[in-house]
C-alpha cells in the first residue's frame, strides 16, 4: 500500500491553467520498464493551494527490487515532472505462507457410517 501526499509546486493561474490540470501518476521498477501502476490526478483551480493524498497499492516483484519510483507527469505541460523514489531498505515483508499438506489417499465414508 502506498501514501502519496502531492503538494502543487506552482502557482495555479485560471488564465494560464485553465480550470482543472490533469497529471498522470506512474508507479516503475527499478530500472523503470515495468508499470505497476498507473493513474490519472485532476488538480482543480478551487483546491490548488491543498496537499492531496492517493492510495493504492503496488505488487511487490520477486526479487525484491532496491526501490520503485514514482513519477508525476503533466498531461499538458513539457518538461512538468516530478520523481520520487520508494526505498525498499527498511521494509519488513510478512512471511510466506507454507505449501498445502498433501492429501492423503484415502477412501471416503459412506453418509450412513458418519451418522
Amino acid at each position: 500500500r502506498v501514501d502519496l501526499t502531492l503538494t502543487p509546486g506552482f502557482k495555479f493561474d485560471v488564465n494560464v491553467h485553465g480550470y482543472v490540470q490533469l497529471f498522470h501518476v506512474i508507479v516503475e521498477d527499478v530500472n523503470c520498464e515495468t508499470i505497476l501502476h498507473h493513474e490519472y490526478f485532476s488538480l482543480k483551480s478551487t483546491n490548488s493551494e491543498d496537499d492531496h493524498t492517493l492510495v493504492f497499492s503496488v505488487p511487490i516483484l520477486e526479487p525484491l527490487s532496491p526501490a520503485y519510483f514514482v513519477r508525476v507527469i503533466s498531461d499538458r505541460w513539457l518538461h512538468s515532472e516530478s520523481v520520487l523514489p520508494i526505498s525498499f531498505d527498511k521494509m519488513i515483508l510478512p512471511a510466506k505462507f507454507s505449501p498445502p499438506t498433501e492429501l492423503l489417499d484415502l477412501q471416503p465414508l459412506l453418509p450412513s457410517a458418519i451418522g
